[in-house]
């Protein structure tokens, strides 16, 4: 759960950089975004990668 979160926090940070990922600009949703667009789902990718971080240490200290 640790590798997930801090893999999940640098693809947001890659993203938080303004650099647009090759799997999600095929997307239609995707196609032509400003660098402050990325800089925003970067942002919103980070936070997330927080929240899966807290589950698991949460998940470590009860022990699941």
């Amino acid at each position: 759960m640790f590798i997930f979160g801090g893999c999940v926090f640098l693809m947001g940070l890659y993203m938080f950089t303004g650099h647009g990922i090759g799997v999600l600009t095929g997307r239609p949703a995707f196609k032509g975004l400003k660098k402050d667009e990325w800089r925003n789902i970067g942002k919103w990718t980070m936070a997330a990668s927080g929240l899966i971080l807290i589950l698991a240490i949460v998940g470590l200290i009860l022990d699941f």
